[in-house]
């Protein structure tokens, strides 16, 4: 039964136990008939900041305050007894441990013997693994499985780096079987039509030829097929293995060390397989060259050869590598914007941090100590466009922090998300706390329209806006949990995305960028999504194990391959997603 209890408990999401709005563990649950729940201390700031009203912090929903206050709201009992099981496992297992018992002795095996790769008890160490021989080598088992961790995420990393560059040389070598049947096909219409002309006296040789093609298409299809069957092998091979892998570090701790050996030396010997795997850049492919010499000449020559052509693959990359990158940055962060081959970052201060793709910061830009710079531009000029969170407006300032241009002032709330034209020199504003986006003209600085309802909101409202390759204004309304798409007069056209698959709901959109395809990128809530340009759902770019949580603006890296970097405000990580 304890067993039963610990591996229950090991399968709880901390998610589950976690309050929306401190973030923390839950204290003192309190349930509203939405069935969403919150810390009471957490719920009665909530109500103080909202003008004394309760309202859901997630669906929005409003309720009366019970009489007698907001303690007096029903308990979630289920969530108060999970809580305190929760914390006597906790308080559990830090006296006592979840350690096996030794086969032989019956005792907890709280040491590791590097010699022999096993775990034993206290025992073990004084009869059948004694030290003094200089047979056995001791350490606590605690510390083994922490160097058993490190060497698994390493070998996981190695892993996952392998396998992506599988799929990738996959798809290059399956591309190149079907090139090269194309170009077996061209090559035999090519013969046809120039045996046409002389059917009468080189027909013997057209023959030839063509079984020369075959011959030859033949020999380079079993090259491609033998290359796909082991590319997939060992992809099958690595990926079984991870999930082992996986599932054996999920394991208490003991049982984890009988099996590690086994399991790492597997992972080790599949990677090394995929490391063997040379890199495919070029392609043979079968070409008829016609023999130019007059007809009268044609009975003594060929009417031309067959050879195989080797092609650059354009586009290829010389190195196969896709990853997901991670720079760890400070708090407060919410503005990504590329710069080159660089990233600039803000984090609601005066200063905006420059990082390569090394993840590290090579310098920083200081502006007045009154600005606050949320989200950011970076114009083709190499100034930076950027809301200013701490005086309200709009600011342009150069690569050096000085401060070029105010717009906006006494009319912004809450400046969010920014988008410039640079064709029109317009810039498009959307403000946190209304549902309005502002347009002005960046050379004077004049305010030229609104769009937008322009309702005031508490806390939810226009978050971001981006133009489409049309020109039409597209817009996350965070409060509203949709995306919309204005005309020419600025009138909503509808709202844009409407799905019913899981991964396709948008819930709390904070940022919304448009590839140079047309698709629709949206950082809804701990998820990005991809979108087709008419709001149709084609993918979650991210997993669920990539962390996405509180993001904030996104940016377009590459267009190929499709990279866009996300400012994950929940973990203060930059993240580089291929899509």
């Amino acid at each position: 039964m304890a067993s039963n209890d610990i591996s229950l408990l090991g399968d709880i999401d901390d998610k589950v136990l976690e309050c929306s709005i401190c973030n923390g563990r839950l204290e003192d649950p309190k349930s509203l008939s939405c069935l969403h729940s919150f810390c009471l201390k957490c719920l009665e700031n909530w109500v103080q900041t909202n003008h004394g009203k309760l309202t859901c912090p997630i669906c929005r929903k409003e309720y009366p305050i019970p009489v007698g206050g907001l303690q007096k709201l029903a308990p979630n009992t289920f969530l108060n007894n999970l809580l305190e099981t929760v914390k006597r496992h906790e308080q559990k297992r830090k006296v006592k441990g979840t350690a096996s018992l030794c086969a032989s002795h019956a005792q907890p095996l709280k040491m590791y013997c590097t010699k022999c790769k096993v775990p034993i008890c206290i025992e073990c160490t004084e009869m059948e693994h004694a030290a003094g021989d200089g047979k056995h080598e001791l350490i606590n088992i605690v510390t083994a499985f922490n160097t058993f961790k490190e060497t698994s995420e390493d070998l996981k990393k190695a892993a996952n780096e392998s396998i992506k560059k599988i799929e990738n040389v996959l798809k290059i070598v399956r591309k190149n079987a079907k090139e090269l049947e194309e170009s077996k096909d061209a090559s035999l219409t090519d013969i046809d039509n120039q045996v046409q002309e002389m059917f009468l006296i080189i027909q013997k040789k057209a023959d030839e030829m063509k079984k020369k093609v075959e011959a030859n298409y033949e020999n380079e299809k079993k090259v491609n097929d033998v290359q796909i069957t082991k590319l997939t092998k060992i992809n099958a091979e690595l990926t079984t293995n991870m999930s082992s892998l996986n599932q054996l570090l999920k394991s208490e701790t003991a049982t984890a060390m009988k099996s590690s050996e086994i399991v790492l030396n597997k992972m080790m010997d599949e990677i090394n397989k995929s490391e063997e795997i040379k890199q495919v850049n070029t392609t043979r492919q079968i070409q008829f060259i016609r023999n130019k010499h007059p007809i009268d000449l044609l009975k003594e020559n060929d009417i031309g050869n067959v050879v195989l052509k080797s092609l650059t693959i354009e586009g290829m990359p010389r190195n196969i590598v896709f990853k997901t990158l991670t720079i760890k940055v400070e708090d407060g962060l919410c503005g990504v914007a590329k710069c080159d081959d660089s990233f600039l970052v803000s984090f609601r201060t005066n200063e905006i941090h420059k990082y390569n793709q090394a993840e590290e910061c090579i310098s920083k830009i200081t502006l007045p100590d009154d600005v606050e710079v949320n989200r950011m531009y970076r114009m083709k000029n190499s100034n930076i466009v950027f809301s200013d969170w701490g005086n309200k407006c709009i600011q342009i300032c150069d690569m050096n922090g000085h401060v070029i241009k105010s717009i906006g002032k006494g009319v912004l709330m809450n400046p969010c998300g920014i988008h410039i034209d640079e064709a029109t020199n317009v810039i498009y504003l959307a403000d946190r706390n209304i549902t309005c986006v502002y347009v002005f003209d960046i050379i004077n600085g004049q305010l030229l329209k609104k769009i937008g309802t322009q309702k005031k909101e508490f806390f939810f409202g226009y978050s971001d806006v981006t133009l489409t390759k049309t020109g039409k204004v597209l817009v996350a309304d965070n409060g509203q949990h949709q995306v919309l798409l204005y005309d020419d007069k600025d009138k909503s056209l509808k709202v844009l995305i409407n799905t019913v698959d899981e991964d396709g709901i948008v819930e709390l959109p904070h940022a919304v960028v448009v590839d140079e395809d047309d698709n629709i990128i949206i950082a809804s809530h701990k998820k990005l999504q991809l979108f087709s340009s008419d709001g149709h759902f084609i993918k979650r770019i991210d997993k669920q194990e990539d962390g996405i949580s509180y993001p904030r603006q996104l940016c377009i890296i590459s267009h190929n391959p499709c990279m866009v970097a996300v400012a994950n405000r929940g973990d203060k990580t930059i993240k580089i997603f291929n899509y």
